[in-house]
């Protein structure tokens, strides 16, 4: 057996090489739909997770049920979502940034809201709803907790309507908060007698009423009965 004579082709050679270089860029730039594509839907995900998964604020909820108490005002709603057409015929500053500010505490923009809301409360000092939308989105952003500032906010609607019933409910949390069970529970047994009804007050109390009542050694069937009581 004898090797063979014949010599590669350097010009062969280098067309494979080029051939591979020329297929990089090609491999590369058929990747760019999948990125884009994937990086869309995890901004759609994201967006969808705020929007599901963000507590519905009471601010901006119409109640759907008459109210139980003939003592209680129905509570008028903060301009949310459904307002937003609302925005180019609005009259005044204040009711502008109350629509924005009440659009982003809707849609679980809570920390965006802050200053916008500040904001609609410069220019209509005595909107005691505006202060309470500005005391559930400090709240919201603090992921429940009750600070000094959003309790001066709830005091501020109180003094103007001790009925007020949003404040009424973020008042108990912070009676809760600061170790009082059980007038907390009074509170919001109070609402539920009010709004009892009302899908989202009663979504909304029955998550934490049943705390307030295990820290006072009230029963679920007690806790029951004292909601039903007086509707």
């Amino acid at each position: 057996m004898h090797k063979s004579s014949e010599k590669p082709d350097p010009f062969a050679a280098l067309g494979m090489r080029e051939a591979l270089i020329d297929q990089k860029p090609r491999s590369r730039g058929s990747l760019k739909p999948y990125i884009a594509s994937s990086t869309a839907g995890i901004a759609v995900g994201i967006a969808a997770a705020i929007w599901w998964m963000h507590l519905s604020p009471l601010t901006t909820h119409h109640v759907t049920v008459p109210l139980n108490s003939a003592a209680t005002r129905l509570p008028v709603p903060l301009e949310g979502m459904s307002d937003l057409p609302k925005l180019m015929a609005a009259e005044n500053a204040s009711q502008r940034w109350a629509i924005v500010g009440g659009a982003l505490l809707q849609a679980g923009l809570t920390r965006l809201s802050i200053p916008v809301l500040e904001r609609a409360i410069e220019s209509d000092p005595n909107n005691s709803v505006l202060h309470v939308a500005l005391g559930e989105a400090l709240t919201l952003t603090d992921g429940g907790l009750i600070s000094d500032r959003a309790k001066a906010e709830f005091e501020f609607a109180l003094r103007t309507d001790p009925n007020d019933l949003v404040a009424r409910f973020y008042m108990g949390h912070w009676l809760l908060q600061n170790g009082k069970p059980k007038p907390a529970l009074v509170k919001w047994v109070g609402l539920m007698r009010t709004v009892g009804n009302d899908p989202t007050w009663y979504d909304r109390l029955w998550t934490v009423m049943p705390i307030a009542a295990q820290e006072v050694g009230v029963s679920q069937l007690a806790l029951q009965a004292l909601c039903v009581a007086g509707m």
